[in-house]
């Protein structure tokens, strides 16, 4: 087992994760561009410890470093030949900052290591850029969404949006035609029910507003449209702060009776979306407990909603399939709680930025996360496995659980995603990805978490003993499961992979950590893990 552990993190590191937990013997080099600047963060105790920084770079690249809460840096790098150096001892404990600068004319190649045995947490610091994820026109009295996705455009028109408006006091106990809201005007809850039907505020100034336990908007049927509305909901103040069930029924074995939660749904919030074909377009859901809801719904789209600031769950679905989730912002979905059984957490809560249960075929791209308990989250526990969905683009910062936590699921895809440290704040999230009991393919994504990729895979396997797999897109697939069932081949490679085995370097000892220069150098690849078997 523990030669199969070598194999296996190396390759993750080298083909999957271009890992930024950095230590002295790695050999990872990242390119910056001419003007380009990275940035780092890294945990220090402040206990006057040594810390060292060592940056291999050609001349005209300069390094800096940064105290907590200061905004000019406390030093500059030494630089001797091919390498610059910094060192420094502080009594300030807290998130420590660097920069590496290119000031050259051209691309240059850099490697770097955090070294310091209070050191710890080191993740590059990544900004999310701007996407546009639509472009909106308007003709006829309909409103025509070009979604952008990864694998192409969506084409989406809305039903005839209302010349006037509807005021609040004229609202229909149940609403079976289009709707659109007058400026600044404030709507209580309502129920709309019809096929091809919109409700609409292009002023995106009136508010709907709910209580705890109730959704501001319950919408049933399909092929209809949300566009620009604004809700204000608030969570019931039993739930406000307290820990949170994602399912219809939670017990905990307290005493001297046990203590049910009704969870799930009964939380209420923003909008529950019953039906297929439904767009949501330009929301903003703050304050309840649910953003935005989705019960077996097939082929929905919820594309460039803010659905941030709530107690729960920015977009919570249920049996969601073959629908599409993108341009959307979950940030600061999370609160702290004591569990009935007395168990105290500072932030989860089972809360996150997007959840679902027993979804499948789904694409969730190019959203942003911040703050949020988990930011993207696939419970498969109670057996209510997400099977085959697409996370590609998504950035998540600062999480304090998990950016991505998928849970004893299958053929899920991480691709292009980011996990990394907060760009104003230098918060870092926690764990980049937990894939306890999947199967998840992984391509080309940006881990910066305060834990490792390596780490959060194993501590992952050790949590179950379900079998654990994470399979490289494109190149390689590398088996990594629990010892009660070992795979039979440490790699499996596709038919357009063939190297050829070359003999390990004289003098170069196993390393489980080492990462070669070329990432994607199959034949020191194989040169590795043969080291790995002759010495695990």
């Amino acid at each position: 087992m523990k030669k199969f552990l070598c194999v296996f993190f190396f390759l993750v590191s080298a083909l999957i994760l271009p890992a930024f937990s950095l230590h002295a013997q790695d050999e990872v080099e990242l390119t910056l561009l001419p003007g380009a600047k990275h940035e780092y963060r890294f945990d220090y105790k402040g206990d006057r410890t040594q810390i060292d920084i060592v940056l291999e770079a050609p001349e005209g690249v300069e390094l800096s470093v940064f105290v907590p809460n200061q905004p000019e840096p406390i030093g500059q790098g030494s630089r001797k030949g091919g390498e610059i150096t910094w060192s420094g001892k502080f009594r300030e404990a807290g998130a420590y900052r660097a920069t590496v600068e290119n000031k050259t004319p051209g691309p240059i190649l850099y490697s770097i290591a955090f070294l310091g045995e209070s050191v710890s947490g080191v993740g590059m610091i990544i900004s999310d850029t701007e996407k546009n994820s639509t472009d909106v026109s308007t003709q006829g009295g309909r409103q025509t969404l070009t979604v952008k996705l990864p694998d192409g455009a969506r084409k989406l028109q809305s039903p005839v949006i209302p010349r006037n408006c509807t005021p609040a006091n004229s609202i229909a106990p149940i609403v079976n035609t289009s709707v659109k809201l007058c400026a600044n005007e404030i709507y209580p809850p309502m129920h709309l029910s019809g096929n091809g039907i919109g409700l609409f505020d292009d002023s995106h100034s009136a508010v709907i507003n709910a209580a705890g336990r109730q959704f501001a908007v319950v919408f049933e049927g399909n092929g209809n449209w949300i566009d620009g509305v604004v809700i204000q909901s608030s969570p019931d103040a039993a739930d406000a702060g307290a820990f949170l069930c994602q399912y219809d029924e939670c017990v905990f074995p307290t005493q001297p009776e046990k203590t049910i939660l009704r969870g799930g749904l009964n939380y209420g919030g923003g909008i529950l979306l019953l039906g297929n074909n439904n767009v949501v377009h330009n929301t903003t859901v703050r304050g309840g407990t649910i953003g935005v809801a989705t019960v077996d719904g097939y082929n929905n789209t919820l594309v460039e909603n803010n659905l941030s600031d709530l107690n729960g769950w920015g977009s919570f679905n249920i049996r969601s399939n073959n629908s599409v989730f993108v341009g959307n912002r979950f940030d600061r979905d999370n609160h702290g709680c004591t569990t009935p059984d007395g168990h105290k957490f500072e932030h989860g809560c089972e809360t996150a930025g997007w959840v679902c249960l027993q979804c499948a075929q789904n694409l969730i791209a190019n959203n942003h996360c911040e703050y949020s308990g988990n930011c993207y989250y696939l419970s498969g526990e109670r057996g209510l496995a997400s099977n085959n969905n697409r996370f590609i683009g998504n950035y998540c910062a600062a999480s304090p659980n998990n950016c991505f936590e998928f849970t004893f699921s299958k053929g899920n895809i991480l691709q292009d995603n980011i996990a990394t440290a907060h760009p104003q704040t230098g918060a870092a999230c926690k764990y980049p990805f937990w894939i306890g009991g999947s199967t998840v393919y992984f391509g080309k994504n940006s881990w910066g978490c305060a834990i490792s990729p390596e780490d959060a895979l194993n501590d992952a396997v050790r949590s179950t003993n379900v079998s654990t797999l994470a399979l490289a897109l494109g190149n390689a697939a590398v088996p990594y499961a629990n010892a009660a069932s070992p795979p039979a081949t440490a790699i499996a490679k596709t038919e357009s992979v063939a190297p050829t085995p070359t003999a390990v370097p004289k003098g170069r000892a196993c390393n489980p950590r080492y990462r070669v220069r070329l990432l994607f150098d199959w034949n020191k690849l194989v040169a590795w893990m043969e080291c790995a078997s002759t010495t695990r």
